[in-house]
């Protein structure tokens, strides 16, 4: 057998294996049918809730909005809907089920996080008529080897694996038709449906956040623009051998398809099998990362996906992905953080509020009694930089945290809204704190910090 055709079994061997995750759904490209889609979500979930309402009325339990709509089958049916519709419908569900954290019920993790880490695949005649739009009729004439089944499949766009003639490997990420078009009507319908489902408090105001959202998304639709945040964050690491940042391949790249160089890994969740030193290293790595970003780069990727980190078991790297979210970080914003991060090092609790002031998490019409839920939540988690060895999971500190501000989440004026900017710190520092609470690891978040403050 000759080396081509020992590669190509391979290629496609692994296709084959990683295809066995996705199911094929054509995916809504209208508005309308898009819509519908979420229509017959909201005709699930209430029927869901009345079933289950009707359920506990009949064994004597009393029912509540709450507990109906918690029930285990509307993880599966938001889960279900969401992934077949994919876009900025998808992108908010990943997003809700990531900072619900451990609010949620634990029998909704293992469903919502498919919600995370994949969609439904295109079929591939849709698949095809998308590559034959972009790169002509004769594309394949370039490759040596292209898997029609994906590698991942995500909320914007599914990743194939391929070879070209001249010897390149390549992963290259397909838009979904429709996505790009359907960002305003698909976030504001998902608005509708959370309101209309009462998992948004009535008081509380979302629209300035929403219009950010879109535009955040718009951003991220464009994979030209990823492809220059791709080559800008590789030049940024390109000394720094713990990361590995996937090289572009811009001749077949545009707006809605980019080409990079393939790297063989495996996702971030294969750690838990890994020996704890390993994975309190590898989170570590992580939190470095975002405090290089905060304080020295001045340039974040915003999106603390889950899926967006790969593990290379052999060299021991983290694999960055997904650079569509990546955003510059003002002075301004950097040193909120630094005065916040120093004040809670050192426990000042008066510098943790001016640092909060500084960021806008705080304003001089925020209530008495809001100003003190809101200093005490930071003083509770300062207890992660007091200690040298620090394990979120088994100090409960997210559970406590949540716990603690819960009722400022219904009081509409007691909190502020911040840029979006800091919005999108808050949540990438955010996402990092829950990756390391999934790993359960000792991180040594004081012995990171201390340069950078």
């Amino acid at each position: 057998m000759s080396q081509r055709q020992n590669d190509n079994q391979k290629l496609s061997s692994a296709s084959k294996k990683v295809s066995q995750k996705f199911i094929e759904n054509p995916v809504p490209s209208t508005r309308l049918s898009r819509f519908a889609k979420l229509g017959g979500l909201a005709a699930s979930l209430t029927g869901n809730v009345i079933k289950n309402s009707f359920s506990a009325a009949i064994t004597a339990n009393k029912p509540s909005t709450q507990n109906t709509l918690l029930n285990l089958n509307n993880a599966e049916t938001i889960t279900k809907h969401l992934s077949q519709m994919r876009g900025a419908a998808m992108k908010i569900g990943q997003m809700l089920s990531m900072d619900a954290g451990e609010l949620l019920p634990k029998e909704w993790e293992p469903i919502l996080s498919l919600l995370r880490e994949q969609a439904n695949s295109m079929p591939k005649t849709q698949l095809l008529d998308t590559l034959n739009e972009h790169w002509g009729k004769n594309w394949a004439d370039s490759f040596e080897y292209f898997s029609f089944e994906p590698i991942a499949a995500a909320s914007i766009g599914q990743v194939h694996r391929a070879k070209l003639k001249t010897g390149e490997e390549l992963a290259i990420k397909i838009q979904y038709p429709g996505v790009a078009t359907s960002i305003d009507s698909d976030i504001d319908n998902v608005a509708g449906l959370l309101k209309l489902t009462r998992l948004i408090p009535k008081g509380l105001d979302i629209q300035t956040i929403l219009e950010q959202a879109k535009k955040q998304l718009k951003q991220e639709a464009d994979y030209s623009i990823e492809l220059r945040y791709l080559e800008q964050y590789r030049e940024l690491l390109k000394n720094d051998n713990r990361y590995v940042v996937p090289a572009p391949y811009k001749t077949l790249s545009n707006k809605h398809i980019l080409c990079m160089e393939f790297v063989d890994a495996e996702p971030i969740d294969s750690l838990l099998n890994q020996p704890e030193a390993t994975r309190n290293a590898v989170v570590e790595n992580l939190f470095e990362l975002v405090f290089l970003e905060l304080f020295d780069f001045k340039f974040i990727q915003s999106d603390p996906n889950f899926a967006n980190y790969l593990y290379h078991c052999e060299t021991q790297q983290l694999v960055l992905l997904d650079f569509g979210a990546c955003r510059p970080v003002t002075e301004s914003t950097s040193l909120g953080y630094k005065k916040m991060a120093t004040a809670m090092q050192s426990l000042n609790t008066q510098n943790m509020i001016e640092a909060l002031l500084m960021l806008g998490l705080l304003n001089k019409d925020t209530p008495e009694n809001a100003v003190t839920i809101v200093s005490q939540a930071c003083e509770m988690a300062s207890e992660s930089l007091q200690e040298s060895h620090y394990n979120f999971k088994k100090s409960g500190i997210i559970k406590r945290l949540q716990q603690h501000t819960m009722g400022l989440v219904t009081d509409k004026n007691a909190i502020a809204s911040p840029d979006f900017d800091v919005a999108l710190v808050n949540r990438k520092v955010t996402g990092t704190v829950m990756l390391a609470n999934k790993m359960n690891v000792e991180v040594r978040l004081t012995k990171l910090l201390s340069p950078f403050i």
